[in-house]
C-alpha cells in the first residue's frame, strides 16, 4: 500500500497520485490498481472520470478501519492511499498508529515551496514516526510543481526542503530527516490539459490514436474545424509523451528501486 498524506491542504497530493504512482502501479502490475480517497470535503480525484488506470473507491473518515484489513493484505503495494489534508491526514495517521503497518506501507508526502509546507511535511513526519521505527526507509517526498528539474534551480525553489546557507528556516526538512529521498514533479500545462480530459498525462501519452491521419481525414473533406481539433490533440499527445519521458520515466525508476526496500 501507498498512503499519500500530507497535514496542509492545497499541497497535489491527488497530482501525485494520479499523475505519478497510479500510472507508475499500473504499469508496474498490468492493471488498473485500487485508488482510495480519504476527504469528506474535496474529492479530487472525480476529475479524473475517464482515467483506466485506476479503480476508485471513496471512504469517509468514519469508515477509516476499513483500512486494516487492506494494510494487512497488500503486501505487492497495488492501493494507493490518497488522504485529505487538514484534520484528514491527521484523523488517519492517528487510526492507522493503533494498529501498524506490517512492513506493508511505503509512504508518500508532497509538498510545495512555501515555508508552511515545510513545517506542515515535518508535521506530518513526526507523525509517521509514532507508526513505524524505519519511516525513514518507508519515505519518500515529492516536491510538487517545481519550475525546473535543474538540481541547482530545485535547491532554490524548495529552500524548505534543502535548506541555504543565507536564508535561515526552521522547516527545513534535511534537517530533520537524513538522507531524505524525493522526487521532483515537474509544473507542465500538459498536467492542467489531462485534468480537463479526465485523463492522466500517462494515460493521454499512450493513447494510440493517429490525430495527425485524423486532422488529414478532416481537411479532405472540408471541416476546418475538425482538422484544427485533431492537430490540437495530436499536440497535446506528443507534449504528454515529453512529459512521459523526461519527468515521470526517471520517477518511475526512482521509485522501482524505493519499492524494492524492504
Amino acid at each position: 500500500m501507498i498512503i499519500i498524506p500530507q497535514t496542509k491542504g492545497g499541497v497535489g497530493k491527488s497530482t501525485v497520485a494520479m499523475q505519478v504512482i497510479a500510472p507508475y502501479l499500473y504499469k508496474k502490475h498490468g492493471k488498473a490498481v485500487t485508488y482510495i480517497e480519504i476527504d469528506d470535503e474535496n474529492n479530487d480525484s472525480q476529475s479524473f472520470t475517464s482515467t483506466k488506470i485506476v479503480n476508485k473507491k471513496m471512504l469517509s473518515t468514519n469508515k477509516i478501519t476499513e483500512l486494516d484489513e487492506m494494510i494487512l493484505m497488500d503486501d505487492n503495494h497495488e492501493i494507493i492511499v490518497d488522504v485529505g489534508g487538514n484534520k484528514t491526514s491527521s484523523l488517519v495517521l492517528d487510526e492507522i498508529a493503533k494498529i501498524g503497518t506490517f512492513g506493508n506501507v511505503k509512504w508518500i508526502v508532497p509538498m510545495g515551496d512555501g515555508e508552511l509546507d515545510g513545517k506542515n511535511a515535518i508535521a506530518t513526519v513526526k507523525k509517521l514516526r509514532k507508526i513505524e521505527s524505519n519511516s525513514v526507509e518507508n519515505l519518500f517526498f515529492a516536491l510538487n510543481r517545481a519550475i525546473s528539474s535543474e538540481k541547482e534551480y530545485l535547491e532554490e525553489q524548495f529552500i524548505n526542503f534543502f535548506g541555504h546557507k543565507y536564508l535561515g528556516s526552521n522547516s527545513t526538512i534535511k534537517d530533520f530527516v537524513t538522507d531524505a529521498r524525493y522526487f521532483s514533479l515537474k509544473n507542465d500545462k500538459v498536467i492542467t490539459m489531462s485534468r480537463y480530459l479526465g485523463s492522466t498525462v500517462w494515460e493521454m501519452a499512450h493513447n494510440n490514436t493517429d490525430f495527425a491521419a485524423k486532422a488529414l481525414e478532416a481537411k479532405a473533406s472540408g471541416d476546418r474545424e475538425a482538422a484544427l481539433k485533431y492537430l490540437f490533440f495530436r499536440r497535446l499527445q506528443t507534449e504528454a509523451k515529453d512529459y512521459v519521458l523526461g519527468t515521470l520515466n526517471p520517477i518511475f525508476v526512482d521509485l522501482e528501486r524505493w519499492i524494492d526496500i524492504k
